[in-house]
């Protein structure tokens, strides 16, 4: 009985040594560990189940651990910095404005940096691919620093210098927002990117709602410091990348256009490589999207809506649009400047833009950027206009945002990694969540619910949370071979949303509030005594209401939108050679479901699409530019 139980303990630790079963216990393996959920090796075709390990696999998973976290401590700060300086002005802003005798122009200060950080977004994109990771993301710092340096040190009475600066800022954050996502999603399949993406997502969260805190608090010294703060965060974010990061980060990609392949690897020269970046595309977005915003800027507030300085931009701006999208249209294989220009790449290839989902996301998204841009700008501006608080005291009542982020990060992790580890769901709460909140909000200020308020913010905050993720996830699983194009996409519409909200809102608080915007008076609505202060305050009270009740429908309108939107399920176990499968779903998703036709194993419209395991461009159909549905890839199946 003894040397049974020693054979069997030798027999054990000969297992433990070399990571496999023998084939008589593999079976009682099996049996006996039957409630657990197993996966195939890839190494070894046997199945790992929580006593039985391959060597081999638990190697990979180390080092898929080390590069996380070397991932996080290098980008973790670059990341925090572009969202902390969407919002660190919030609570300062009015008193910029009123140092600068241009509270007329008050918006201006948000706008130049939105306007910048979502139209140079595409063209980082193609930076990333074009000279690689590392170069785009120390540039992109390097831009912070110059941008932060000219706003700390802006006179007061040079107001165009501080946009200026803001607009460095805002072409910094635009590269960092897009290369961090992109470095995220190198070298990972869609679950580990969701998992990676989690993170940051609740990184970048902390950081819009902390944003109002940490300026207010540093406008009681010196506004100035909102600006300075960044320069030695900057500083460090270049050496931790250097030291940690430069030997990790993917190089300048190969470019079908230049006939390079994954395998070949990067052939051309500089000139070559510059010559394929779509600059024509991004003249005409640039035109359309500034021309439009300038208009929106001034109508009403500086020049009356049938004034020429308001129609002429904006017919301009709608034409430069179209352009744009003809443009980009015409670069698509087959068409003419394709066969023009067969070295040209899509600064946003028509594929995506004629993707009735990626429309759709993009407007979801846009709709985060207003519902999360009008609580951090214009709740501050009601608490200090008509509750009386200082700048840090209502950039602390903005906290109240940052636990609903912060929960709606969490839901759509679990959403999207652990149960049902699909995009949909997120998506379709969230604008549920956000639409509601944002319009019972307008409510609460009106009536003056304090508390009501305040569970609206954190509500608002779980909506916008809910969709950070699921986005980018969903556009990515859908066009794998493209990702920096859709995390680029993605990433412009929450910042070209937010601008839009921004510019709406302020243009119905300047109209409504009653303030005199040119007298600087905007953050001394209380020194009024009497009837003139209660009047005073009242307007402002209503300027901001009627501001949320201006932007309300455009948010609500993505609920009814998310309903057309179509599904990704992502793939569940070790990446193997040809990573886990993703399944998407074309089609309404939510329709399907509602008419019983939605089995995801027997749905005729889905697709099978494999998550890279490797870098970037190793899993992607290059030469396929097709503008059709994208077909799967070698060894998929359609179900």
């Amino acid at each position: 009985m003894i040397s049974l139980v020693k054979e069997a303990i030798k027999a054990k630790q000969e297992r433990k040594k070399t990571g496999l079963p023998s084939a008589s216990m593999e079976l009682q393996q099996t049996h006996h560990d039957a409630p657990q959920e197993k996966q195939l090796c890839r190494h070894t075709d046997a199945y790992e189940t929580s006593t039985v390990k391959c060597a081999s696999c638990a190697s990979e998973k180390k080092a898929a651990r080390v590069y996380r976290w070397k991932i996080i401590l290098g980008l973790v700060a670059p990341f925090a910095l572009q969202a902390l300086d969407s919002t660190i002005i919030a609570s300062a802003l009015p008193w910029i404005a009123s140092d600068f005798g241009e509270v007329s122009q008050l918006n201006w200060i948000v706008s130049a940096f939105n306007l910048t950080s979502a139209a140079f977004i595409p063209f980082w994109a193609q930076m990333a691919d074009v000279f690689g990771r590392n170069t785009s993301l120390n540039a992109a710092i390097i831009l912070m620093l110059i941008g932060s340096a000219l706003c700390t040190g802006a006179p007061t009475t040079a107001f165009p210098v501080l946009l200026l600066g803001r607009g460095f800022q805002g072409l910094a954050a635009a590269g960092l927002n897009v290369v961090v996502r992109t470095i995220l999603a190198d070298k990972v399949s869609l679950q580990e990117n969701a998992k990676n993406w989690a993170i940051f997502s609740l990184v970048g969260g902390i950081s819009y709602g902390l944003g109002p805190v940490i300026g207010g608090y540093l406008t009681r010294a010196d506004w100035r410091w909102c600006f300075g703060i960044n320069l030695p965060i900057a500083v460090l974010a270049l050496i931790v990348v250097f030291f940690v990061l430069r030997k990790e980060l993917l190089g300048p990609q190969p470019i079908p256009e230049l006939n390079e392949t994954a395998e070949t690897g990067r052939r051309t020269k500089f000139i070559a490589r510059l010559k394929t970046v779509d600059f024509g595309g991004q003249i005409f977005f640039i035109l359309g999207f500034g021309l439009i915003i300038l208009a929106l800027t001034w109508g009403g507030a500086t020049y009356p809506w049938s004034s020429p300085a308001i129609i002429v931009p904006l017919v301009l701006g709608v034409i430069s649009a179209g352009i744009f999208i003809y443009w980009e249209y015409s670069l698509a294989p087959g068409n003419m400047m394709a066969e023009k220009l067969p070295w040209q790449r899509a600064m946003i290839p028509w594929e995506l833009i004629s993707n009735r989902d990626m429309a759709l996301l993009f407007y979801c998204e846009c709709a985060t950027g207003i519902g999360m841009y009008a609580v951090l700008y214009f709740c501050n501006i009601y608490f200090i206009a008509v509750r009386g608080y200082n700048s840090d005291e209502a950039g602390v009542q903005l906290l109240y945002f940052v636990p609903g982020l912060g929960v709606g990060v969490y839901i759509c992790s679990f959403m999207c990694i652990h149960w049902p580890r699909m995009t949909f769901p997120s998506v379709f709460l969230g604008t549920l969540t956000e639409s509601v909140g944002l319009g019972v909000l307008a409510w609460a200020i009106w009536a003056d619910k304090l508390s009501v308020i305040y569970g609206m913010m954190a509500l608002v905050g779980c909506g916008s949370g809910m969709r950070f993720m699921a986005s980018p996830l969903h556009g990515i699983g859908i066009f794998r071979h493209l990702r920096a194009s859709v995390i680029g996409l993605m990433a412009v519409a929450i910042p070209f949303g937010g601008t839009i909200g921004l510019t709406i809102m302020s243009t119905v608080f300047n109209n409504t509030s009653g303030l005199d915007s040119h007298s600087g008076e905007f953050n001394h609505v209380q020194s009024k005594s009497g009837e003139a202060n209660e009047q005073a305050i009242h307007q402002a009270k209503m300027g901001v209401v009627w501001a949320f009740v201006a932007v309300t429908p455009l948010v609500a309108l993505a609920f009814p939108l998310s309903w057309c939107i179509g599904n990704v399920k992502l793939g569940q176990g070790p990446p193997g050679e040809d990573g886990p499968t993703d399944i998407v779903v074309k089609g309404s998703y939510l329709l399907k479901l509602l008419r019983g036709q939605e089995k995801l194993r027997v749905e005729k419209n889905a697709y099978r699409l494999n998550s890279s395991h490797s870098g970037a461009w190793s899993d992607s159909i290059a030469s396929e530019r097709s503008v059709n549905v994208p077909r799967p890839v070698q060894g998929s199946q359609q179900v």
